[in-house]
């Protein structure tokens, strides 16, 4: 036992050094956990803020309880959307007019075929034909961009023209906001 304590005579000055590296490099460790400690508060602080004193697990369960119902309501929101993405391939979206002088002793272009079209390219060819006597209008059905009665050269342009859904030039595909014209 003698011989330990020789020892801490003979290396009292290295021990007494490595004892305060020690001691210094307990008190960083205590500060750099105090800072962490103070951080985590400052973050439970903002995230209990206006709970009440609430547990954070009550909290947690409360915000669970939200997403759900936002995604529940996300999901109605969506089966809506495809109802209405259904009903509007049914609506006209596309439209080609053709004006034209019919006969050779009227003027100004009063004779008119428009086609109009679904999604699907089904739907209606009006045509308006001017005389100085009489004007005559009648209507033929279109299913998948074809009609069962035979066409006129204006008919069938209005038809060209819905289906392509161009108007005098202009493009009428997407949306109203995207489109210029000009």
């Amino acid at each position: 036992m003698e011989w330990v304590t020789d020892f801490f005579v003979q290396n009292s000055i290295p021990l007494l050094i490595i004892g305060l590296a020690l001691n210094l490099l307990t008190i960083m460790f205590l500060i750099i956990n105090i800072g962490i400690n103070s951080n985590l508060k400052n973050k439970y602080r903002q995230l209990v803020r206006g709970t009440d004193g609430k547990k954070i697990e009550d909290i947690l369960f409360e915000h669970i309880g939200k997403v759900e119902a936002v995604h529940r309501y996300l999901g109605e929101i969506e089966s809506r959307l495809d109802v209405f993405d259904n009903r509007l391939s049914f609506c006209i979206q596309k439209m080609g007019i053709i004006r034209y002088n019919a006969f050779d002793d009227t003027g100004s272009d009063l004779s008119y075929s428009i086609a109009l079209l679904d999604e699907n390219n089904d739907g209606i060819i009006i045509t308006g034909i001017y005389g100085r006597t009489e004007t005559v209008s009648y209507a033929k059905p279109v299913k998948n961009g074809v009609s069962n009665y035979s066409l006129s050269v204006e008919e069938l342009r209005a038809l060209e023209r819905a289906k392509a859904n161009v108007l005098d030039g202009v493009d009428l595909g997407g949306s109203r906001k995207d489109r210029q014209i000009g």
